[in-house]
């Protein structure tokens, strides 16, 4: 835009010089030809880089270039074309092209030989000339320095978007910490209730049935029973809050991620895990048992070189996936010993019950290696 601002003022200051050395026709070929000339260098010099190099970068410039050095010969041969010379030596030094510039010079002083015009217009299209030289190097320094905020502003938001996604991860893993720590210190705590509390309950309701069996005259033997039953309904609230405690601190991905730990020695493990805090405890059970096992199956009997466990939620079901395969194509080995059949088959059977204890559905797989397809209904 600022190119153009300056293209305009050139020929508005040209247009009243050409007016005083010639008329007629020649006025407005002189003129076209200007703005015709002005407006495809406008288009064809396009100069990326700042280096005072001479040579053209691509053919666009190179015809710019050759339409340059045509245009100040003119002024050798056509004194009067001299109020051409501005608009060329401003695409001149815009596209490095000293040799235009030297033409345009000689040009200069041709016409001080050559016009029969007042030495002030020639002096006030000289004052042009040096003005365009100006304009050209200010404007070309202003989009150099646009260019390089330009490039400041895009680094910084970029890095300012990387710190963004950095601090986002750094916040992630301070949360799984601080999640991971309660859910230790919940199943600390059950332990703790479990070991102590509910030993000494237990203590405590043997001995009131031994007393009990001692004491069975009445009004003391009523009395007992009261106090035995109460010390059940104590026991039976702390065994479900003991249970309850000890539930809400599985967390199925870490352990689905520390059983897959052993397979990252002799496979290319893929987990995927995307599920929510809230799975039912039942499905959480079956779902760890059936890792488990699959797990173990793949470690004893596997010889295929890639692993893949998916457990995905879906807003009707949950979806899991075990899968060992070759990544290479290559066919795998699917025949074993019959004792092996044996222990896989009792793997399976394990893996079956589980799947039906949560109403869910099992699809096994040899095509590929072993793949074992769970889906349990919400």
């Amino acid at each position: 835009m600022h190119r153009l601002i300056d293209k305009i003022i050139i020929h508005a200051l040209s247009v009243f010089a050409m007016c005083y050395i010639m008329h007629g026709n020649t006025f407005l070929v002189l003129l076209y030809l200007s703005i015709i000339l002005s407006g495809l260098n406008y288009y064809l010099i396009n100069r990326e880089n700042s280096s005072l190099s001479m040579k053209p970068g691509n053919v666009k410039e190179w015809i710019a270039f050759i339409l340059e050095i045509l245009t100040a010969t003119i002024s050798l041969f056509f004194p009067p074309a001299v109020t051409l010379l501005p608009i060329v030596m401003y695409d001149s030094v815009r596209s490095r092209n000293y040799i235009a510039a030297v033409i345009s010079v000689m040009g200069i002083i041709n016409s001080f030989l050559s016009l029969d015009v007042s030495s002030v217009i020639l002096l006030y299209v000289i004052t042009i000339l040096f003005l365009s030289i100006i304009l050209s190097i200010y404007t070309e320094k202003q989009d150099i320095l646009q260019k390089q905020y330009r490039r400041l502003r895009d680094d910084s938001e970029e890095k300012n978007a990387l710190l963004s996604s950095k601090n986002s991860e750094l916040l992630q893993a301070r949360d799984m910490e601080i999640h991971n720590a309660q859910l230790s210190e919940r199943n600390r705590i059950a332990r703790e209730i479990h070991d102590n509390v509910g030993h000494t309950l237990s203590r405590a309701i043997l001995q009131m049935g031994a007393l009990l069996a001692i004491h069975k005259e009445e009004p003391v033997h009523g009395q007992l029973e009261e106090v035995r039953q109460t010390l059940d309904s104590a026991m039976n609230n702390i065994r479900s809050s003991v249970h309850d405690l000890h539930d809400d601190s599985i967390d199925v991905k870490v352990s689905i991620a520390q059983m897959a730990q052993p397979l990252k020695e002799n496979f290319n493990l893929n987990m995927e895990i995307d599920i929510s805090d809230n799975m039912p405890r039942p499905v959480k059970y079956a779902i760890i048992g059936i890792t488990k096992e699959g797990i173990s199956n793949i470690i004893k009997h596997s010889s295929n070189s890639d692993v893949i466990i998916s457990l995905n939620e879906h807003p009707s079901m949950y979806q899991l996936i075990i899968h060992d395969y070759n990544s290479s194509g290559s066919e795998t080995n699917n025949e074993v010993k019959n004792d092996v059949k044996n222990e896989i088959g009792m793997g399976l059977e394990n893996i079956r019950s589980r799947v039906e204890s949560v109403n869910g559905t099992l699809t096994i797989s040899e095509e590929n290696g072993f793949r074992i397809f769970v889906t349990i209904p919400k």
